[in-house]
């Protein structure tokens, strides 16, 4: 099994066991510990920088963000975030037009362009009773 089954797996696993309406913390606690026990190296709220080259080639950082969680495994690395909110991929909307989807690609982006995962427990949940993963790429 791969690191994209292992995710899935842990989260569909989390979602049944816990259900909706917890805050996103209680989520990726379980999440950590699902992972865990599959063998992953996991990291919360690992810090990410933000960088800014200037239109004269000078690269400075302008901040620093936390993603949710960095997971590895025999040199695979992953990063997942989290939501805990109304379901997002609603109606015909698509992935590129999330914010949430848009904040994922930014971080993958300053980790040197990593695999990553946005997982959401939706409340009220989706009619599948299944969270919504959405994949970078």
């Amino acid at each position: 099994m791969g690191v994209r089954d292992d995710i899935l797996k842990a989260a569909h696993r989390v979602y049944e066991t816990l259900g909706g309406g917890h805050e996103e913390v209680i989520y990726r606690e379980a999440m950590c510990m699902e992972l865990q026990d599959m063998g992953y190296t996991v990291k919360t709220e690992m810090p990410v920088t933000i960088e800014y080259t200037t239109s004269a080639g000078k690269t400075i950082t302008v901040g620093s963000v936390k993603v949710d969680i960095f997971l590895e495994k025999e040199g695979e690395k992953v990063v997942i975030e989290l939501k805990a909110v109304k379901p997002l991929l609603t109606g015909k909307k698509e992935k590129d037009a999330l914010k949430e989807y848009a904040q994922l690609v930014k971080y993958l982006k300053s980790l040197g362009n990593i695999p990553g995962f946005l997982i959401n427990f939706p409340f009220p949940p989706v009619p599948e009773g299944t969270p919504e993963v959405i994949e970078s790429g």
